[in-house]
């Protein structure tokens, strides 16, 4: 059972702070593997976003290893209880916030979460809930006062979307905060907590960015090659919506196709 502390801190003031959970020679492993993943995907003119924020979207795909970040131990038993035991993943983005010391020579390049925004979800202009997803941050380096990510303490709260800048009065009345962490450590965030990138500097800092929610959320991306391409865990699968994908068309009602998981329901 996890800590009931866990679950007051996360309700009470949106995030969790787990501090270094992995160990610094598996961080070091993980950074030159994304390192290596970046190179190819550059070579291939594939989208890395840009100098000043470079993304690698799906970066698992590239490397069969990097799967067991989607599933860390104690964040996987901790939105289990937080979100449902047959919680998906929405999205999983590894970043390098810093600043790339030559030109990008690919043909797209664009910006991620430069602006103020949360990762929830809206209908009409309002948030569905609180807690309806959880944004879980890996950091691969030290989050500081300068490059970490920013944020507004107990915004989870607020039912409206943000607006996609504030004037430094409206900050300071906000009370801004700037997200700090060791390289190895997780930081569990309610998705409709108000956040924006951390400031590019020249020092490394990678880390991953993923999104879970529950088992009925559509995914940003189809997963099924992911599949044919790897054998996984069925923990891994789950949370990669093997179970939780739409039946085949049938004329009865109720009857389930072999892609779908009478569990899930």
């Amino acid at each position: 059972m996890i800590s009931a502390d866990y679950l007051r801190k996360l309700d009470q003031n949106g995030l969790l702070l787990l501090e270094k959970i992995i160990s610094e020679k598996k961080v070091r492993l993980i950074k030159k593997k994304l390192e290596k993943i970046l190179d190819k995907r550059i070579k291939k003119n594939q989208f890395v976003g840009d100098e000043r924020n470079l993304i690698l979207w799906n970066y698992f795909f590239d490397d069969k290893s990097l799967l067991d970040l989607l599933e860390l131990p104690l964040v996987d038993k901790i939105l289990k209880q937080i979100l449902d035991p047959n919680y998906v993943l929405q999205s999983s983005v590894a970043q390098s916030r810093s600043i790339f010391k030559k030109e990008l020579k690919v043909k797209k390049k664009a910006k991620l979460g430069i602006s103020w925004h949360t990762d929830s979800r809206y209908l009409n202009r309002k948030k569905i809930s609180k807690g309806f997803s959880y944004l879980v941050i890996l950091a691969l380096d030290d989050f500081d006062k300068n490059n970490g990510t920013r944020y507004i303490p107990k915004s989870h709260n607020f039912s409206k979307q943000p607006k996609r800048s504030f004037s430094k009065l409206e900050l300071k009345k906000l009370k801004v905060k700037t997200l700090k962490m060791k390289a190895g450590s997780v930081c569990i965030m309610d998705t409709g907590t108000y956040h924006q990138a951390g400031e590019p500097t020249l020092n490394s800092r990678w880390s991953i960015f993923s999104i879970y929610t529950g088992w009925f959320v559509k995914p940003y991306f189809d997963y099924s090659k992911i599949y044919k391409k790897f054998k996984m865990t069925e923990n891994t699968k789950r949370i990669l919506h093997y179970f939780s994908r739409p039946p085949e068309i049938d004329h009865v009602r109720g009857t389930l196709s072999k892609n779908f998981d009478q569990k899930a329901k």
